[in-house]
């Protein structure tokens, strides 16, 4: 067996090797970016979405103020009872 034709084939194999990897590694990347795109476009939505709600709701509150007093007081009201009741029921 020829020495040189084995390393030949070895240095090809390796050079094979690196080759792929490096395809595997370019995919990887471009699905990573792909990713991180998809990522930062829903993030962009939700806080479009986020702030067309607080702009909502903020003009709800100032055309109807005392609805959304009463509204305010019963949710706290309501916390309350519920904080009280877990507060009370550890007691026990």
């Amino acid at each position: 067996m020829n020495p040189s034709f084995t390393a030949t084939n070895s240095e090809q194999a390796a050079a094979e090797a690196a080759r792929q990897a490096e395809r595997l590694a370019d995919t990887a990347s471009d699905t990573a970016a792909r990713a991180t795109g998809a990522a930062r476009e829903r993030a962009d939505q939700a806080q479009r979405w986020a702030k067309s709600r607080w702009s909502d709701l903020q003009r709800s509150v100032e055309a109807q103020p005392y609805q959304s007093s009463a509204w305010a007081l019963g949710i706290g009201f309501a916390a309350g009872l519920l904080v009280m009741g877990l507060l009370l029921g550890r007691r026990s």
